[in-house]
């Protein structure tokens, strides 16, 4: 007689206040499209700031996959404690951007991205250093840093909300005096309307920052948006939305597995941004590579 197929555990670890819908409906959801020939399962819903990473530590050993069900800050959270663990990322991207689930292929469609689970494919992707901190996506410093705090403390959620606040504050927005240091070698020295650090491509809703960065290469695209007039704006956030950012004079783009950026003693600014979610910032940040230290559970790369 053929021994049964021992089951792999799962943890739903659900963000109720990410993006614009509610969630109550999720395990709904996993009852009637997770295989429970492949899969038992455990759903909690967070309730407070940094649950979501305790949950996470705490079940690194029991669970074989632990599931970010929010945004790219959710998922930021809970693969903290996952780092060269045994255990899998997965996603089921519920957040406003979902840059992340886009760039691995991870269906926006929560029934989909939950029978994607049933596939277990999975690969092993590089995260990126900040001190103590770690993010997967994009982190950075500028404008998008400021609408990532003005955004966070907006009631209303979603990419409409994001955008109007966008244009709200571009027009008063002073870009500031950076120093930025790849591997040890100095790239700029000049005013910049942004400075990202990228992982994946984009930063969500399909903005690609960094048109052709790889998420296992063991590498960090670091990209910087220059000084640009008024008018150029329209023009910049085509580019941005097609993937032909790379095509502007005011866009500059290298790889590296070290950076470092120095902010201009007296720039005024105050935050970064760490897949989507701000933080205080510093004037001196260091940022390296950390290869291949997170099994994501993704679509295989063909299928992208």
């Amino acid at each position: 007689m053929m021994a049964e197929r021992k089951k792999r555990s799962a943890l739903f670890i659900v963000n109720p206040h990410s993006g614009t819908k509610g969630k109550d409906h999720i395990p709904a959801l996993l009852n009637k499209y997770l295989d429970p020939t492949i899969f038992e399962w455990d759903v909690i819903f967070t309730q407070y700031a940094g649950e979501a990473r305790e949950l996470s530590n705490a079940g690194k050993e029991k669970y074989d996959l632990i599931v970010a069900t929010g945004g790219d800050g959710t998922i930021n959270e809970i693969a903290r404690p996952l780092l060269h663990s045994k255990a899998v990322l997965g996603i089921i991207p519920c957040g406003s951007g979902n840059g992340l689930a886009r760039h691995l292929g991870i269906p926006l469609n929560q029934k989909k991205a939950i029978q994607l689970l049933n596939e277990q494919h999975m690969m092993v992707i590089d995260t990126i250093k900040l001190d103590s901190d770690i993010f997967l996506n994009v982190a950075g410093v500028g404008f998008d840093a400021h609408i990532a705090q003005s955004f966070a403390s907006s009631k209303k959620r979603g990419f409409i909300s994001y955008a109007m606040i966008a244009l709200r504050e571009i027009r008063q927005f002073r870009c500031t005096d950076y120093q930025l240091t790849i591997d040890g070698e100095q790239k700029i020295e000049n005013a910049s309307f942004l400075v990202s650090i990228a992982n994946s491509s984009q930063f969500g809703n399909n903005a690609h920052i960094a048109p052709t960065a790889r998420i296992a290469d063991g590498l960090m695209d670091i990209c910087i948006l220059r000084d640009f007039p008024f008018w150029y704006y329209p023009i910049l956030i085509y580019r941005l939305f097609t993937g032909r950012l790379k095509n502007s004079k005011y866009y500059q783009c290298w790889q590296g597995k070290e950076a470092l950026i120095k902010i201009s003693n007296d720039s005024d600014e105050k935050f970064i941004h760490l897949d989507g979610d701000p933080y205080p910032v510093k004037n001196i940040i260091n940022f390296s590579i950390d290869p291949l230290s997170l099994q994501v559970a993704c679509k295989p790369a063909s299928d992208r």
